[in-house]
């Protein structure tokens, strides 16, 4: 297992090259940290994965179009230039992730064609399933883990996960409900009431509560 290095407010960051180091800013922090689990905990080889991949030839704007990390099946896949199977978005601890962090994170996976979409900071990671068939693409159910490196090249296995949505607790759905209820009560100028009757007749799960809050289908168009 390596540790991660921080010298002189630099963070050596091993997929960009052998000997390059970046500005230790949280966000940098978080994402090397991750990088370090994918490595150590879920059996991905730096050579499989990017850093700040850019997901688009457009010309226009000046905004950030890479994602954090990108990962292939193989190494040789990504050599190959082949599509990607992960992209992840990572934000810093002081960061609640927001709903617009999902559509930005949409948009890269679509763009690479990937299965899965994750967001991460040290407070929560989330795994979610890519649609790619449909039109608009959107965000599928949310998984309960990140595939294994393993997992990533069996079909089966990988198939397998994407049936495991994942479980609320008792707690965790409590929590969800009350931030869902907040978002609609806010943006509708609903009573309490009213926006607690909204959010139970638009949806009855914990899945299709977060789809009809966060991720309303026609503003997934890409």
């Amino acid at each position: 297992m390596l540790e991660l290095e921080i010298k002189n407010n630099k963070i050596k960051a091993p997929l960009k090259g052998s000997d390059v180091w970046l500005e230790a800013t949280p966000e940098e922090i978080v994402r090397q940290k991750f990088i370090q689990y994918l490595v150590d905990e879920l059996g991905y080889s730096y050579n499989q994965m990017a850093q700040e991949l850019k997901v688009t030839n457009s010309l226009r704007g000046t905004g950030r179009a890479s994602a954090d990390i990108v990962i292939w099946k193989t190494e040789s896949a990504k050599e190959n230039n082949e599509l990607a199977s992960i992209v992840i978005e990572c934000k810093s601890d002081n960061v609640i992730i927001q709903p617009a962090d999902y559509y930005q994170g949409l948009n890269y996976a679509t763009w690479v064609s990937a299965d899965f979409f994750v967001t991460h900071n040290s407070k929560e990671t989330r795994c979610f399933q890519v649609y790619k068939e449909k039109i608009p693409k959107n965000l599928g159910a949310e998984l309960s883990r990140i595939p294994t490196a393993e997992e990533l090249l069996d079909d089966k296995k990988r198939e397998k996960l994407f049936q495991d949505e994942k479980v609320f607790e008792k707690d965790e759905f409590a929590k969800l409900l009350h931030q869902c209820h907040n978002v609609i009560r806010n943006n509708d100028k609903l009573s309490p009431e009213a926006a607690f009757e909204k959010l139970f007749l638009n949806a009855t799960t914990g899945t299709q509560i977060i789809k009809t809050v966060f991720f309303p289908r026609k503003s997934l168009n890409v």
